[in-house]
């Protein structure tokens, strides 16, 4: 994977965002609310959901995770969702079913949405007391200044909680598409980074401890794509942008070949009772 600058990431999940929304948000739901309810806000034990005063999200993609939160959080509870990319935004309000008079708030639920850079995050020091963002942090260009960008936004004793993607061995939803092209000789070319470069939770545990944090938890689990056989997944797998560009290098004969090959393989997978998923690495840090 090419380590994009945040200018290149505005620009290609500008162009990624409905074909993500359509085939790939469903699978990161369980993600964001695993991230919620790390933070305490569905919490019903103490006075965890009660002490929760200001929420920030990062990286809402087509808002999942933003419509989890507000179903949630209290009412009083300050929530502001953020994204680099404003198509993204703009996919957010409409899952939140947003209409232009409302502008980018909903003041009865203290909600707020706004383009920002999780790198260089456009707020106060000590200014939150929850943070979460999903599936971001492998992708930016410096995952060390994102972290240190959550710490500095966040009260002393409020959360972060972020997943990244896990081990590739248990992660067959990102790994098949490689795989056969691999066995039938097409060369999908080397990544200066891979998407699976935080997967060691006690490397990612010791990048936020290092950012600051006094405690990490870090851990794995499992979410299961909701891929019901292979031609779904082919169809969904060789949508991505970069993956549509590879393919109009390759001759008919030879992507066809390609496209059935990883069919067939999800299908003997399904067949045998195996899921297709992915390996989820996350953290909770406390500031």
């Amino acid at each position: 994977m090419k380590v994009f600058t945040s200018e290149e990431l505005e620009q290609k999940w500008d162009g990624f965002s409905k074909i993500f929304q359509r085939y790939n948000e469903s699978a990161t739901a369980p993600v964001a609310f695993l991230l919620i309810t790390s933070l305490g806000i569905t919490s019903q034990f103490g006075s965890a959901q009660n002490s929760c005063k200001s929420i920030l999200e990062v990286a809402c993609g087509p808002g999942a995770g933003t419509k989890l939160c507000l179903q949630y959080k209290n009412n009083s509870t300050k929530f502001i969702s953020t994204d680099i990319s404003n198509e993204m935004i703009q996919l957010t309000k409409q899952c939140l079913g947003m209409t232009n008079n409302d502008g980018d708030e909903i003041p009865e639920k203290k909600f707020k949405i706004q383009q920002c850079n999780a790198e260089k995050l456009p707020f106060q020091d000590n200014s939150f007391d929850r943070y979460f963002s999903n599936y971001c942090l492998h992708l930016v260009t410096s995952p060390e200044t994102m972290l240190k960008e959550a710490y500095r936004v966040l009260e002393v004793g409020g959360i972060a909680a972020f997943s990244v993607w896990g081990r590739p061995e248990n992660s067959n939803q990102f790994t098949i598409v490689k795989k056969i092209a691999d066995e039938i000789g097409i060369d999908m070319g080397g990544s200066s980074r891979s998407p699976f470069h935080l997967n060691d939770k006690n490397k990612i545990r010791q990048m936020a401890l290092d950012a600051g944090f006094s405690r990490v938890l870090a851990g794995h689990t499992f979410v299961n794509s909701p891929i019901q056989n292979g031609e779904e997944y082919s169809e969904v797998f060789l949508a991505a942008p970069d993956t549509q560009k590879f393919i109009q290098t390759l001759d008919k004969e030879k992507y066809l070949l390609w496209k059935s090959k990883i069919a067939k393989y999800v299908d003997e997978l399904l067949n045998k009772g195996e899921f297709i998923g992915s390996e989820i690495t996350y953290i909770v840090c406390t500031k």
